[in-house]
């Protein structure tokens, strides 16, 4: 079978030529100044259109890794129309191309069900996109960068339509070999990218030990900017790959490297404070245990001496006892005493691989309690020592004899660490620990023993071993406790946001069976909340040729939280004199225009330098709506110090703060100039609309999201894409189970990121951030792929 008969060549090369167009014209406007990230990225679209026609396939990789990183928005201003989007249409040129020439055979296919479904989802996603864009408005200024706007149905809309033109190139590409070799290395390289965006943002704004702060990252997903669950919904999805790696992991130092990624990680994912997420973990990761169990009936029918079952409830029980002991060692000892348990408890681990010489157990004891000092730099040296296991076996036993000498250091090292930071009452932990590692100690004299020195055996403890160090801190921290403290609140919270997105939701048959369009509820919530609130807004406005930006105050008592700023990130240097100068128009007495220079990734800003504006009064005579014109100087302070690495960007902010009305400030004419007379500002006319701006609302979020996955498909698709979605995902569940069971690794871990994917869109719309929808649907598609039967060649007659 041919590709072509998915899609014929005489549609392919026309929809590449359309698509090489729309590429070429989205260059042509996309705002590639201010900034690194633009010259960035018009070096990066050359070389994967080279990398595309050396390897066809390659997309496979660069897709996945690009898809969280490549996003620019923060700088370019650009959020409807995105890099990723290029990336995609380029793809989708060359790919299209070559799928007109010449016939390929299929890697893949999709059974009669699948196919079902997927043109059902399509149907329902064809109904909700018209639904929510018609009538078309005018193209106006705001039609492009803003959610209120009804083409925001087009920006949600897209990560459906990208996933159907990717289709004929999976069908082309994906045969289980090539995901392997191109797939899992592209999940894996945007798990690393993004998870060391993480570790910087960390580093440079609360700090990398700063756990009681509520600074939430963000990392590179700029559609955070009015809150939501990109960050999560991406970590779900690709964690377990991390995970699969370091299981099929063939040599020591893929293992180490798998190790590392699976820290970061996880160093990501508890940073992020998300109670979803956790949940999301827990549940992957019952999943994988749940397949084990399942599995262990066909190992003991292969080893009738054996019995896994126990062999696992007992490695649970030891698993359980030493996280409850490092939990009790971490609340009086902290990080130290921790530290120190965890390196007792891994020596054990280690040490009872081994046939121990018990004979020279209390000689070993007494000797270490004599030489600590000396024999300090011994640490497992016997039990790691290659050969330690062969050869004479003299030599062995006296290697393994200093390696429990060295054990015998380590405990000792963690009662008195213990003593040192928390006195007399460290003891008691610090003893269950050493019992505990005693017993592990003994697990060479059962039979089976529950653990062997092996890669599979090592890589599953190093893993548990870097969950517990980042877990029991994190979920001890003053903010973790105050997020769980308050589970229930914010329960209450968005139950009633639910109860009231689905008040706001027409009755009639038409919006309960293809919902209310794509991209709907921004719009829905401003002019129909139950509450009357009138959000903040940002538009753009145009006047006898004069543009501008308008800035709303929310109608509503406003906290610090709850305006909306307006962004632009600027090449500030430190303890400057910079004068801004700007023209500004109100429509009543009271709005105030707040102005300042802060250290911002996204949210939360920190270490700000208020600009010293005043709204003057307008003079006798002059209409209060007349533009006023201010210039201010001010000083730059700590803004923009520090190493090229660790400095924090700095943001230039703008928002229109006022009383419980609405009320509206124009700004025009923005500048910002060093003593030199440099212009800092791009676009401080606004001329070019929303270019090089951007914008973002810190607390308040209720305006953008459902918070909710299924509520979301069901208010905005109606039951028919809410329906049609939940069949797609048992069809593609039930076949990775099934992959699973036959022990397909991969299948497993792509099952527990989509499961985690859902329990974290039980309290997050995920499917309203297009580039995260986009994976989800790619990995839906993924799984729904049958390899081709080989071709049935008929005997030939005598």
């Amino acid at each position: 079978m041919a590709v072509h008969a998915a899609m014929p060549g005489l549609a392919a090369r026309p929809l590449a030529l359309l698509a090489g167009a729309a590429c070429m014209l989205a260059l042509r406007h996309y705002p590639l100044g201010h900034g690194w990230p633009g010259l960035l990225f018009a070096a990066l679209l050359p070389a994967y259109f080279l990398l595309l026609c050396w390897r066809p396939a390659c997309w496979l990789f660069c897709v996945p890794a690009l898809l969280p990183v490549l996003d620019l928005a923060p700088w370019t201003g650009w959020f409807f129309l995105e890099e990723i989007d290029v990336l995609l249409l380029l793809t989708v040129a060359c790919g299209y191309w070559r799928l007109g020439g010449p016939g390929h055979p299929a890697a893949a296919r999709l059974s009669p069900a699948a196919r079902a479904c997927l043109l059902l989802c399509s149907l329902a996603w064809l109904a909700a996109l018209l639904r929510g864009v018609l009538p078309l408005a005018p193209l106006d200024l705001n039609a492009w960068d803003n959610y209120l706007s009804p083409y925001n149905s087009l920006r949600l809309g897209k990560a459906w339509a990208w996933s159907m033109l990717l289709l004929p190139l999976l069908l082309r590409d994906a045969d289980p070999a090539t995901l392997r070799r191109y797939a899992l290395p592209g999940m894996l390289a945007g798990l690393a990218m993004v998870s060391l965006f993480a570790l910087w943002e960390r580093t440079v704004f609360p700090g990398l030990s700063n756990l009681s702060s509520d600074y939430r990252i963000t990392a590179p997903f700029s559609a955070m900017h009015t809150g939501g669950a990109a960050l999560d919904g991406y970590l779900a999805l690709s964690l377990p790959f991390a995970a699969l790696w370091l299981a099929r992991a063939s040599s020591r130092w893929q293992a180490v490297l798998a190790m590392l990624l699976l820290a970061l990680a996880l160093h990501a994912a508890f940073m992020t404070f998300s109670r979803g997420l956790y949940a999301a973990l827990a549940a992957a990761m019952l999943l994988g245990f749940w397949q084990t169990l399942r599995t262990a009936p066909g190992a003991a029918r292969r080893v009738p001496s054996q019995s896994p079952r126990r062999g696992v409830l007992l490695r649970l029980l030891l698993a359980g006892l030493g996280t409850v002991l490092l939990v009790y060692m971490f609340s009086l000892a902290g990080y130290r005493g921790l530290l120190a348990a965890v390196v007792v408890l891994a020596a054990s681990f280690v040490l009872a691989a081994r046939p121990l010489p018990w004979r020279l157990a209390p000689a070993s004891v007494l000797c270490a309690l004599c030489l600590q000092g000396l024999l300090a730099a011994m640490l497992l040296v016997g039990a790691l020592w290659p050969g330690s296991a062969g050869g004479k076996a003299g030599k062995g036993s006296a290697r393994l004899g200093l390696a429990m000498m060295a054990w015998t250091m380590l405990a000792c090292n963690l009662a008195w660490i213990g003593w040192h930071w928390a006195g007399p009452q460290a003891l008691l932990p610090a003893g269950l620990v050493v019992l505990l590692a005693m017993l592990m100690l003994c697990n060479g004299r059962l039979r089976p023993p529950l653990w062997r020195l092996d890669r599979a055996s090592l890589s599953i403890a190093g893993a548990a071993g870097i969950l517990l160090l980042l877990a029991i801190p994190v979920s001890a921290s003053y903010y973790a406790t105050e997020r769980f403290a308050t589970t229930a609140f914010d329960m209450q919270g968005r139950l009633r946001h639910w109860r009231q997105a689905l008040a706001m939701q027409p009755s009639d048959w038409g919006d309960r069976l293809f919902g209310m369009g794509s991209g709907s509820f921004p719009a829905t919530y401003y002019w129909h909340n139950p509450q009357r609130e009138v959000p903040a807004s940002i538009a753009y406005a145009d006047e006898e040729g004069n543009r501008y930006v308008r800035l709303a105050s929310p109608g509503y008592s406003a906290g610090y939280g709850e305006l909306l700023r307006l962004l632009q990130r600027l090449p500030v240097q430190p303890a400057t004199r910079y004068t801004l100068a700007l023209d500004v128009r109100r429509t009543g007495p009271m709005p105030v225009l707040l102005v300042r220079l802060c250290q911002r990734q996204l949210l939360y800003a920190q270490g700000c330098v208020n600009v010293p504006l005043r709204l003057r009064p307008p003079p006798p005579g002059n209409p209060l709506e007349g533009w006023q014109h201010y210039e201010v100087p001010f000083d730059s302070a700590w803004l923009g110090a520090g190493a090229w690495l660790l400095r924090p960007p700095v943001q230039l902010e703008l928002a229109a703060s006022g009383t419980a009305t609405s009320s509206v400030l124009e700004v025009d004419n923005l500048s910002l100039r060093a003593p030199g007379g440099e212009e800092l500002i791009a676009n401080g006319g606004f001329t070019q609309t929303n270019n090089y701006w951007f914008f973002s609302s810190d607390h308040h979020h209720l305006p953008w999201h459902i918070k909710s996955m299924a509520l979301h498909l069901l208010i905005e698709t109606g039951w028919c894409g809410a329906l049609s979605m939940l069949a797609l995902l048992v069809l593609a569940g039930q076949r990775l189970l099934r992959q699973a069971a036959r022990g397909d690794a991969g299948a497993l871990a792509c099952a527990a990121a989509l499961l985690g994917f859902l329990v974290v869109g039980l309290f997050d719309s995920l499917l309203d951030v297009p580039r995260i929808a986009l994976l989800c649907y790619l990995m839906l598609l993924c799984a729904l792929l049958q390899p081709v039967p080989p071709p049935h060649v008929e005997s030939a007659p005598p």
